[in-house]
C-alpha cells in the first residue's frame, strides 16, 4: 500500500506544483527559487522550457545522492521527473487568467507548497533543493521547509536582476507562503490508506 500511496503523493503534489507554477508565477514572471526558480529564471530570460531546465540543473544534485544515500535516490527520482514533465504538460495554464500580482503570489505560493509538503511527507520530492532540504531536515531535525526556504532567498536575490525589484518583493512573499505550505503539508504524518492534501 506505501508505494501506492508515494505514487499517489507524486502525482498529486507534482500537478499541485506545476499548476501553481504555471497559472499563478508565470503569467506575472515572479519566481519562487530553489530550482524550479532557477528554471523560470531562465525561461523568462532565454525562453528554455522550465521543466527541462529543472530536470537538467537537478542532475549534478541526484547523481550526487545516488552516490550518498541510494534508498534516497530512488524514493526521490520520481518526484524529479514528473514534476518536471508536469510544470511544462501545464505551461498553457499561465495564458488562463489574471488576477493581480498579490494575489498570484499568494495562491502561487500555496498551492507550490501544497504539492511540495504532500511529496516531502511521502517521503519523495521534487528534486534539487527539496531533496537537499530533506537530507538536512534528516540529519539535523530541523524541518526540511526551513532549509528549502533558505535556499529559495539565496537564488531569488540572485536573480534580482532578471525579474526586478516589484518582481523580486512579490516573489519573496511567494516564498515565505511556500515555507509556510511546506512546513504544514510536510509536518502531517502520512496515514496509511490516504493522501492529506487540501481538506483540514
Amino acid at each position: 500500500m506505501q508505494p501506492l500511496l508515494r505514487i499517489a503523493a507524486v502525482l498529486i503534489g507534482s500537478a499541485t506544483l506545476a499548476f501553481g507554477v504555471n497559472a499563478f508565477l508565470a503569467p506575472y514572471r515572479l519566481i519562487d527559487g530553489g530550482m524550479i526558480g532557477i528554471g523560470l529564471l531562465l525561461n523568462y530570460h532565454f525562453g528554455l522550457l522550465p521543466g527541462m531546465t529543472v530536470l537538467l540543473v537537478s542532475a549534478p544534485v541526484f547523481v550526487g545522492v545516488f552516490f550518498y544515500d541510494r534508498a534516497l535516490f530512488m524514493s526521490s527520482v520520481h518526484g524529479l521527473l514528473v514534476s518536471s514533465f508536469f510544470i511544462d504538460l501545464f505551461s498553457p495554464a499561465s495564458n488562463w487568467f489574471r488576477l493581480g500580482m498579490p494575489v498570484h503570489a499568494v495562491l502561487g505560493g500555496w498551492l507550490i507548497g501544497a504539492g511540495v509538503g504532500t511529496m516531502l511527507a511521502y517521503r519523495t520530492n521534487s528534486g534539487g533543493t527539496d531533496l537537499l532540504g530533506q537530507i538536512a531536515s534528516d540529519r539535523t531535525e530541523i524541518p526540511a521547509a526551513l532549509f528549502i526556504f533558505i535556499l529559495d532567498a539565496v537564488i531569488l536575490l540572485a536573480g534580482i536582476g532578471v525579474i526586478g525589484l516589484t518582481r523580486t518583493l512579490f516573489s519573496f512573499a511567494t516564498i515565505v507562503i511556500v515555507f509556510a505550505a511546506t512546513h504544514r503539508y510536510s509536518g502531517r504524518k502520512p496515514l496509511g490508506r490516504s493522501i492529506h492534501l487540501f481538506y483540514k
